[in-house]
């Protein structure tokens, strides 16, 4: 039987909770671009990236080039990144506490033995990413559609331009992010210590209750069950945070090599969900009438049944649209009206709102960086 203090304890402070989250899906269109191409003084043909289905090649840029550019558009809003380790591998210094990217994004800075570090450094050393998303891939199949241009580096060494080619495309892409918003600024990264909740438990009662707790300790034939302490960062600069990743998805600017194909990235059209649980509902949706050859029209029919397949884990929804690029269907017999998009990221910040409840709402945009001297100490 649970000793009463066990019973106590779970029933005061292991209430289930719901986890949320933000599920966006949206459209970018690329007049001409080489996705997720590279560049070399060798070779005379760049690739880029594609997948096949079937004896069509789909052009797509990685999801982790589109995590890259997340990062560095954060970095041109205005706020501190993590600066870079140059070590084997490289790595970012990896402080959550105090970097919005290594908090949004995570990573990995595994202690070693040798090192004397201890178990709490340990488990602050691998951080998995708050932010999970799909590669960024083409609607439409590679027509090898070929860019032509000459490599002039070799003129300093007194040689001849190396003529290249460069594979190109152009067409409506897409994407899907989904943000766990119960961990930004929270978890793993944020381990203080640990606290003793429960001591001295004979040990046959720990199958009954380990679960519920994070750390046991055993000695003699009793136990004491341990909880992880954190660091809290405040509703405030949680809020901001997210506020900040949803900032870098709407302006967010291609990274790398794009002097020769300068892209838009910013979303054209987009369906956004806060919803319960790891789920991606529009993950798949055909977000564009396929049957309208001529002109762009949003498919409301295809995302009205994906919203009611998961309507039991979507609490609001919101789509929104360039009208300059994207018609409406003319025909609508569903309750979603889409937006502009401008009111479509307002309607996201709404929720953000409602999910941390920052108690000052008012940002400052002249100290976007966030002051955490009061969480450190």
């Amino acid at each position: 039987m649970k000793t009463d203090e066990i019973n106590n304890y779970e029933r005061n402070n292991d209430k289930a909770k719901v986890s949320k989250g933000l599920a966006i899906t949206y459209l970018v269109h690329l007049s001409i671009a080489s996705p997720s191409g590279g560049r070399s003084e060798i070779e005379n043909l760049n690739v880029i990236k594609k997948i096949r289905e079937g004896y069509l090649d789909y052009p797509y840029a990685s999801a982790q080039a589109m995590k890259r550019s997340l990062r560095d558009t954060l970095k041109g809003l205005g706020y501190t990144i993590s600066p870079i380790i140059n070590s084997a591998p490289a790595r970012t210094v990896g402080d959550p506490l105090k970097y919005i990217d290594d908090d949004l994004f995570g990573y990995m800075n595994a202690g070693s033995k040798k090192t004397g570090n201890s178990d709490i450094d340990k488990l602050n050393g691998i951080r998995k990413s708050v932010v999970s998303m799909t590669p960024l891939l083409s609607l439409s199949e590679f027509e090898d559609n070929i860019d032509f241009g000459s490599n002039m580096i070799g003129l300093r060494a007194g040689g001849n331009p190396m003529p290249y080619e460069t594979e190109i495309h152009r067409g409506w892409y897409r994407i899907s992010v989904y943000v766990e918003l119960d961990r930004i600024g929270s978890g793993d990264g944020f381990i203080k210590g640990k606290k003793e909740v429960v001591k001295n438990i004979d040990v046959k009662n720990l199958p009954e209750v380990t679960e519920k707790y994070d750390f046991v300790e055993i000695k003699d034939g009793k136990c004491n069950l341990l909880k992880y302490e954190y660091d809290k960062l405040d509703k405030e600069i949680k809020y901001n945070r997210a506020k900040a990743l949803v900032d870098s998805i709407r302006f967010l600017a291609p990274s790398g090599r794009n002097s020769n194909w300068l892209i838009d990235l910013t979303p054209k059209l987009m369906v956004a969900a806060y919803v319960k649980g790891a789920k991606t509902p529009f993950l798949e949706v055909n977000l564009l009438d396929q049957s309208q050859k001529d002109k762009d029209v949003i498919n409301l029919k295809a995302i009205k049944e994906a919203e009611e397949s998961f309507s039991d884990g979507i609490e609001d929804i919101v789509v929104g649209y360039r009208k300059d690029l994207i018609e409406e269907p003319v025909e609508q017999d569903n309750n979603i009206k889409p937006v502009s998009m401008k009111e479509a990221f307002s309607k996201i910040d709404g929720w953000l709102k409602l999910h941390f409840e920052p108690e000052d709402q008012k940002q400052n945009p002249s100290n976007r960086n966030e002051n955490i001297d009061s969480v450190q100490e």
